[in-house]
């Protein structure tokens, strides 16, 4: 039990340290690109570091595969260079149970991880993808100067002048003229101006796109120099308009997992079962680094530390590859993503046994009778 406590707490107190800095280099890189969309003012500054904080949960079920990995690695590798395993092989301290005391480890940070994959990553995913709408609203409402004539980086040449900006986001007084496109026929020149005394601006399922609704104002239409136009007064108009925010994430993580389990869409299955593959990843990761620690004493550690890194990069490049053939439908969901587990499931146990000495037993005997 004492060694089992041991072995414990020094793969538990690696798995926090690898974590850690995995955690702060992705959260680094996630900082930068919301520090970059509210320095050109697209995202409030005060969301900053609540966005970034969102990312945690997410991140932290991806890394916790690979950061256990290395974990059992480190720590067994170094159990067998001070020749540690050695004096509890030979003490009765056999492959099993060291084998059982990892595993235990692993089994938890597995559950930990399987909770937060399937139950809170969906939630936080989507409170997420609102803050940022939401924030880009601010940040649109905010790059607006009033009493200037300005431009929307949209492809149909809109240009837009606001006489106030009131402190709730509502626009007074607005007028708004889209020029011809150049790329429309000559037959098609006509210019639509806009005028209205207030207007909001409401998100979009797309945080790059936002619709403009324009109250108590009046259409015109027509082509320069010509008495020919149109004029129509309106209540209320909405207009889609486009906005250069920057790359922004998917939305196929929002989506619950029970709503997930009841669909029949490859997308969904595939998604499904990539959330299912994190915590399954973490218990066999596990098993393949107890026999692939293995080194002898002139070795040093780190002797496994590049295959190891390999294995995992075939591991989640394959996972991540059937993943999207699965939503694309060029893979049935049937095995999908469980046919790579049990593969590197079976390559874990015969290369334990082989470490172990039980693949030459079982040979030997199959070769005795």
């Amino acid at each position: 039990m004492v060694i089992a406590r041991y072995i414990s707490k020094e793969i538990i107190s690696m798995f926090c340290a690898i974590v850690f800095i995995l955690l702060f280099i992705a959260l680094s890189n996630q900082f930068v690109i919301f520090l970059a969309k509210a320095a050109s003012g697209k995202l409030p500054a005060a969301l900053v570091f609540k966005m970034v904080a969102l990312y945690i949960p997410g991140f932290f079920a991806i890394l916790a595969p690979v950061a256990m990995f290395i974990a059992i690695l480190f720590t067994h590798s170094r159990l067998h260079a001070d020749s540690e395993v050695a004096v509890l092989l030979t003490s009765g301290f056999n492959w099993a149970r060291l084998t059982r005391t990892t595993l235990v480890v692993a089994v938890i940070v597995a559950a930990l991880v399987a909770i937060i994959n399937l139950a809170v990553v969906p939630v936080v995913s989507a409170k997420r993808d609102q803050l940022l709408a939401d924030g880009q609203v601010s940040g649109v409402i905010s790059a607006i100067t009033p009493g200037r004539f300005q431009t929307i980086e949209d492809n149909d040449h809109i240009v837009f002048y606001v006489e106030n900006v009131l402190p709730d986001g509502q626009l007074e007084n607005i007028f708004i003229a889209q020029q011809p496109n150049s790329e429309k026929s000559e037959s098609d020149k006509s210019v639509v101006v806009l005028t209205a005394k207030t207007a909001s601006i409401k998100p979009q399922s797309d945080p790059n796109e936002f619709y403009l609704v324009l109250r108590n104002g009046y259409r015109y239409v027509g082509n320069p120099g010509m008495a020919n136009y149109a004029v129509t007064s309106f209540a209320e108009y909405g207009r889609q308009i486009k906005y250069a925010a920057g790359v922004v994430s998917s939305n196929e993580d929002v989506r619950s997992s029970t709503t997930l389990l009841k669909s029949s869409l490859p997308a969904d299955i595939a998604e499904l079962q990539w959330r299912c593959a994190m915590p399954i990843a973490v218990i066999i990761l596990a098993l393949i680094a107890i026999p692939l620690a293995k080194v002898a004493p002139r070795q040093g550690r780190y002797a496994k530390f590049l295959p190891a890194v390999l294995i995992y990069m075939v591991y989640y490049n394959i996972l991540t590859i059937f993943k999207r053939s699965i939503a694309n439908g060029k893979i049935p969901t049937m095995p999908g993503l469980w046919v790579i587990h049990i593969m590197f499931l079976l390559f874990g146990v015969l290369l334990l046994l082989h470490v172990s000495g039980r693949l030459a037993e079982l040979r030997y005997k199959l070769q005795k009778a």
